[in-house]
């Protein structure tokens, strides 16, 4: 995991979108599309931002303090 990739799932985590996470990075959308979809790449079979976290966490890359409210109650009520 390069450690372009791991902000951008550590910006995931905290429920920033595609442009807020351009925008903070100083991407330009379409690069941080791709380095969004190679990150699903890297997890495994993910294709939504949840599962993204929720990999994150099981893979160690994540950790409880890097959560927005609304995503860790939709990974923990699932």
């Amino acid at each position: 995991m390069t450690g372009r990739r791991h902000e951008i799932l550590v910006l995931i985590a905290k429920g920033y979108n595609n442009k807020q996470i351009a925008r903070k990075l100083g991407l330009s959308l379409c690069n941080t599309k791709l380095q969004k979809w190679r990150l699903y790449c890297y997890l495994g079979e993910i294709h939504t931002s949840i599962d993204a976290v929720y990999m994150g966490l099981q893979m160690g890359l994540l950790n409880q303090d890097d959560l927005a409210e609304p995503i860790r109650e939709e990974i923990y009520n699932c």
